[in-house]
């Protein structure tokens, strides 16, 4: 049901920052009957957007709904938003006893290795190799 919209009376019972910048939501709701709920389970964790408004929508309402950006809002460059999502996938995930800027390092420095070596893959059989050495030190400046 990609365009259903789900409308549930509800309570926003709590709202807190996270460490990557993101924000989290509690919402409370009346007792819901099978079909609503089994709506709700269906959509956890998916991406959609909530809108909220303390009386009922009417169908006028509908047409007033800014026009939805994929698109992240914020100021953050893109290193630092990749960095506050490794920061979430750290804390979840990570078993090791390395701090948190020690395994960044390490990670980024995987990831770079990485796109050296298709680099390297691709590298014509046929050049020399000095022209290898140059072309892997232009890439680890």
């Amino acid at each position: 049901m990609e365009n259903e919209i789900l409308m549930i009376a509800s309570t926003i019972e709590a709202i807190s920052s996270r460490a990557d910048g993101t924000w989290s939501i509690r919402v409370g709701t009346q007792e819901l009957n099978e079909e609503n709920a089994r709506a709700i389970l269906r959509l956890n964790r998916k991406l959609g957007y909530f809108i909220f408004k303390e009386t009922s929508f009417e169908e006028s309402d509908l047409l007033n709904i800014p026009e939805a950006r994929p698109e992240f809002r914020s100021d953050r460059t893109p290193s630092q938003r990749l960095r506050a999502r490794m920061f979430v996938y750290y804390k979840e995930i990570n078993q090791k006893e390395e701090g948190f800027n020690q395994w960044y390092a390490s990670s980024l420095e995987k990831i770079g290795q990485t796109y050296l070596d298709k680099l390297e893959n691709d590298y014509d059989k046929n050049d020399t190799i000095q022209e290898l050495i140059d072309y892997k030190e232009k890439f680890n400046k």
